[in-house]
């Protein structure tokens, strides 16, 4: 463990400085002696392990609204939803009308797992990155998320349940994957909290 000897915090409740010494590290808190204080304050911040991810089936799907059960599978990272086979997530052309309204890279959802809370992340950015000049290139019909379209270059998180809408005709519903919470129990562990250095 480093040393944190002499190393200040800042009181969770109060906001003023406590020095922190080895021995409190061990003890994993300390409490502020500020008259009117006597907060406890924890020395160590819990994070789960990012090893859990090896072990997960799936880090979520989309669920095509109109036939429930044709569903996309997401990964974790980028995944970019369209009906072009360079596409993570490569949906049926969808015909209305003799027209295709979802372009051949449509939108990207990234998946992040957020180790502090134990749970995916997803964001949504309309269009997508040319497989060979790199430059981003929106869709041709816009994408929705719950009614609303998303702004040329806006990045928006989608909650579970939310519903995409590629080009206003075709429309997807984010189905979550929640790490069950024995798996999470397992994987969660603690830092010490890094002392203010700035002081």
């Amino acid at each position: 463990m480093a040393d944190f000897k002499n190393a200040l915090i800042s009181c969770q409740k109060c906001g003023r400085l406590i020095a922190v010494k080895a021995r409190d590290y061990e003890s994993g808190a300390i409490q502020c002696t500020h008259a009117g204080c006597g907060q406890i304050n924890p020395l160590t911040q819990p994070y789960y392990d990012e090893r859990i991810l090896k072990g997960l089936p799936e880090f979520g799907r989309l669920v095509h609204q109109a036939n429930p059960t044709v569903k996309y599978p997401l990964r974790l990272g980028i995944n970019v939803v369209g009906h072009s086979p360079t596409c993570e997530v490569m949906v049926e052309r969808l015909i209305h009308d003799g027209r295709c309204y979802i372009s051949r890279r449509h939108c990207t959802i990234e998946v992040i797992f957020d180790k502090w809370k134990g749970s995916f992340r997803y964001q949504l950015l309309d269009g997508a990155s040319d497989v060979d000049s790199h430059h981003h290139k929106n869709s041709l019909n816009g994408t929705l998320l719950d009614g609303y379209l998303l702004q040329n270059g806006e990045k928006i998180d989608i909650g579970d349940q939310g519903l995409l809408g590629l080009g206003g005709k075709d429309f997807f519903r984010l189905e979550a994957y929640r790490i069950p919470p024995r798996m999470l129990e397992s994987y969660l562990m603690l830092k010490p909290l890094e002392p203010d250095e700035t002081q």
